[in-house]
């Protein structure tokens, strides 16, 4: 209860905020939606494997988590149906995977940490903690995401953002009360500790991903206010050149850069100031 109750009063996205006040903020969502388009064009998928096997009424209550998020049967309900709604109106394509070579390190991360859970039944427990951070902090974030779309982008779909705002006050009530408590009365304490090291977890994911967000968005805003890069991107279905870190890039080598879907750097080496954990794609031709 202290960790549901911390994490629904939690203060305000730094992302969303930093957008609030730039000229740019279009691009910079594109790339917040592309970056995040890794794990919710596929939503719950991962999830869908904790619900395998035979252990009584904490599973059902998990079950009717997961068909939520496939919308209850009805496809043009499915959250990731309403998620390509969203990109669709950016412009962006719906296609899974279309922006992996833009995909940075920490979008994989936490995209492999969530698939680390689920598809080894052992971390069970540790699923049930992943479930209760993220549902209940999805109830803030998602709201916030809404409001910011309704104020800034009021002619874009954001029936994504909107639903999950409603939906998932239920979803932490039956995760805590249906499955978390349920699991720690007929297995112990020690249960509760590896549900709360699964939260622990994913907060930690979940943070270095935000913060890296807002470091690239500035980053890049730094870098068109030096007369460096502009914003825009490239088709996503044109040449691919060379993947380029900032560490790359401080080794020397020139090019055009395309940068997550912000846009371009005029010179690689400009790539080196970038947070570490960012990916590029220098312009030159293709490449792995």
């Amino acid at each position: 209860p202290a960790l549901v109750s911390e994490l629904r009063n939690a203060t305000a996205d730094l992302f969303l905020e930093y957008l609030g006040q730039s000229p740019f903020r279009s691009e910079h969502y594109k790339n917040f939606l592309i970056q995040s388009s890794a794990d919710l064009l596929a939503e719950a998928s991962a999830s869908a494997l904790g619900t395998i096997g035979e252990f009584g009424p904490p599973q059902s209550a998990l079950f009717r988590v997961l068909i939520d998020e496939f919308g209850y049967g009805v496809h043009d309900k499915k959250h990731s149906v309403l998620y390509r709604a969203t990109l669709k109106d950016f412009g962006l394509c719906q296609e899974y995977n279309a922006y992996w070579p833009l995909f940075d390190t920490v979008t994989l991360s936490l995209h492999n940490t969530i698939h680390c859970l689920f598809q080894n039944p052992r971390h069970f427990f540790l699923q049930v903690g992943f479930l209760l951070f993220a549902e209940t902090s999805y109830q803030r974030s998602t709201a916030q995401h809404y409001r910011y779309l309704r104020q800034y982008h009021p002619d874009i779909d954001a029936r994504y953002f909107g639903e999950h705002a409603h939906i998932d006050l239920h979803h932490t009530a039956m995760v805590l009360d249906e499955v978390a408590a349920p699991l720690i009365a007929k297995f112990g304490v020690e249960v509760g500790v590896d549900i709360i090291r699964g939260a622990e977890l994913t907060r930690s994911v979940f943070a270095a991903s935000g913060t890296h967000m807002l470091a690239v968005s500035q980053a890049f805003a730094l870098a068109v206010g030096q007369g460096k890069a502009s914003y825009g991107m490239l088709p996503h279905d044109g040449p691919i050149g060379r993947c380029v870190t900032p560490t790359s890039a401080a080794k020397g080598g020139d090019g055009l850069v395309q940068v997550g879907g912000l846009g371009v750097l005029d010179h690689a080496a400009d790539f080196a100031a970038f947070p570490i954990g960012s990916i590029g794609r220098l312009l030159d031709g293709p490449g792995p």
